[in-house]
């Protein structure tokens, strides 16, 4: 890096002097330009009398008279020089005076408005170069006092906005949210007394949502709304009149609180997503008139309220949907349990009681038939009818599990595991741990199920060698870990795709969510899966 070099010894002393001059008070220089000349042509004549005049005269005058001639011409020199002096020191005040008082001025101004005071203006003298730069001043300065107004304009609404913003934030009832909104609002634009209405777009009725600084008497009125005819702003309100932009009119409800002529309200309607959801109004009088930026700051808060309770209507409508989709899903279990209870009775009570009774007939004709080959063809159908029977009775067991309701979850999920495993050739470890728990019937059927779902996924699609199953049990919930070492696959293509391999996974988890649980896959191509299932203990429902 190349240092810089210092200035040398001319330079320092010209900046020296061009300092020293430049810092020369304005009226100091005027006067020094002012009075040098007269200095200059004084000394001049002086040197000319003294020295040139005196050749000019000897040819003329003899030397005493030229002699006195000098005296009185020196003395008359510097007599006008001094005259010619005081004279230019006079010009040069009033020239002074005359340029550094609008300077002078000006500066004083400009150190007002640094201060603060943006009522100061500077007066413009002449209309010279000192009273253009005076007129560009004042300019400068009515520009900053706009921008200053807009700043400041733009500072309320932002921090008004803001209010709003973090009132609605908070985790609380749409209610309670809208009546903190109403006291930042009416707080903002200096008033007392405001009302929200809101309108059940389904029914289209207004019902009294929140109110601030009502008195007694009007409150009384407000709270009619649902028994009376609809005043004029929601009129013009459902008859969508009254759009985007604040208006300011009577109420009829307002005779009987004021007596206040210049009473009125300002209604701000509350729109969003082509809905109409409601009214601001805002009590006015005439003492407190509104102004156009608070109708532009009223303008924008209606905005940001509508954006809150279109979003507040949206998540009761999604949570009216969910609760009755809980319930069709709740019905629906129940309805498939019951279903599957009512096939098993009749598998066990119907088709395999008809199964004994063709085994005990089939068998009395083995014993009867007299040829070697009727009984041999009978001992084989006999068999075949054995099967048949062996597995009614275990689709019945898997239908409606006797061992679930007997000997409880712990004793009929082992001996799904185990028969599920065995018969498909995989090793199996399996622990069990529910001493202290509590469950509902629901909750071991729940487990029971999504047990025997994962197991089939497993014997159908897993690929897998071993599993590992485990049932335990925390001071909160149970727990059910299936994992096996299988293909795996990934578990976000579960919810993209709508296929019957898929179907068994979701309901596995929507079993999961009707009763408060929670449900967890966890798999990768090549890696295995485990399904986790979480369920709350009786007593400790969420």
């Amino acid at each position: 890096m190349k240092s810089i070099p210092r200035p040398g010894f001319i330079q320092r002393l010209s900046d020296w002097l061009y300092n020293l001059i430049m810092s020369v008070p304005v009226h100091v220089k005027i006067s020094g330009l002012v009075l040098l000349p007269v200095i200059v042509l004084g000394v001049s004549l002086n040197y000319w009398v003294a020295s040139g005049l005196k050749d000019w005269l000897s040819y003329l005058l003899t030397d005493v008279r030229v002699d006195a001639a000098m005296r009185a011409g020196q003395r008359s020199v510097q007599l006008v020089t001094i005259l010619g002096a005081v004279g230019s020191l006079l010009v040069a005040y009033l020239l002074t005076f005359m340029l550094t008082r609008p300077l002078l001025a000006l500066r004083q101004m400009a150190q007002r408005v640094a201060t603060g005071d943006f009522t100061a203006r500077a007066r413009v003298w002449s209309k010279d170069e000192i009273g253009q730069l005076a007129t560009a001043v004042n300019t400068m300065t009515n520009h900053l006092v706009a921008s200053q107004d807009e700043l400041a304009l733009s500072n309320r609404h932002l921090a008004a906005i803001n209010r709003v913003i973090l009132a609605a934030s908070r985790p609380a009832e749409i209610h309670d949210v809208l009546y903190s909104i109403l006291g930042i609002v009416v707080d903002v634009l200096g008033l007392e007394t405001g009302w929200i209405y809101l309108r059940d777009p389904e029914r289209d009725r207004f019902h009294l949502a929140t109110w601030y600084g009502v008195p007694d008497a009007l409150q009384a009125r407000l709270l009619q709304n649902a028994d009376t005819p609809l005043c004029r702003c929601q009129q013009d309100f459902v008859a969508g009149q009254l759009q985007s932009d604040p208006g300011l009119g009577a109420c009829q409800r307002l005779v009987v609180f004021t007596a206040n002529p210049g009473a009125s309200h300002i209604s701000i309607p509350l729109a969003s997503l082509d809905q109409r959801f409601g009214i601001i109004n805002l009590l006015t009088m005439s003492d407190r008139p509104i102004s156009p930026d608070d109708l532009e700051l009223l303008r924008a808060i209606g905005a940001q309220i509508s954006e809150i309770v279109a979003n507040a209507w949206l998540r009761l409508k999604l949570e009216e949907k969910e609760k009755a989709r809980q319930l069709l899903l709740e019905f629906l279990v129940k309805a498939q349990e019951e279903e599957r209870g009512r096939l098993a009775r009749e598998l066990h009570d119907g088709a395999g009681q008809m199964l004994t009774s063709l085994l005990v007939r089939m068998a009395t004709l083995e014993k009867k038939a007299e040829s070697p080959d009727l009984r041999h063809g009978l001992r084989s159908i006999l068999d075949m009818t054995s099967e048949t029977l062996e597995q009614v009775r275990d689709l019945s067991y898997r239908l409606r599990p006797a061992a679930l309701e007997e000997f409880g979850l712990s004793v009929a999920l082992e001996t799904l595991v185990h028969e599920m495993a065995h018969e498909a050739g995989l090793t199996l470890s399996y622990q069990a741990d529910l001493e202290g728990a509590l469950l509902t019937p629901e909750a071991e059927v729940t487990l029971y199920r999504i047990a025997q779902e994962a197991l089939t996924n497993i014997v159908r699609h897993a690929r897998a060698e071993h599993i590992v199953v485990e049932l335990g049990h925390d001071a909160i919930n149970v727990w059910l870990r299936i994992q096996d070492d299988g293909q795996g696959f990934f578990p976000y293509q579960v919810s993209a795709q709508s296929s019957q391999r898929h179907m068994g996974l979701i309901g596995m988890q929507e079993r999961t969510e009707i009763i408060g649980g929670r449900f967890e896959l966890l798999s990768a191509p090549g890696q295995g899966t485990r399904v986790q299932v979480q369920i709350p203990m009786r007593g400790n429902t969420r």
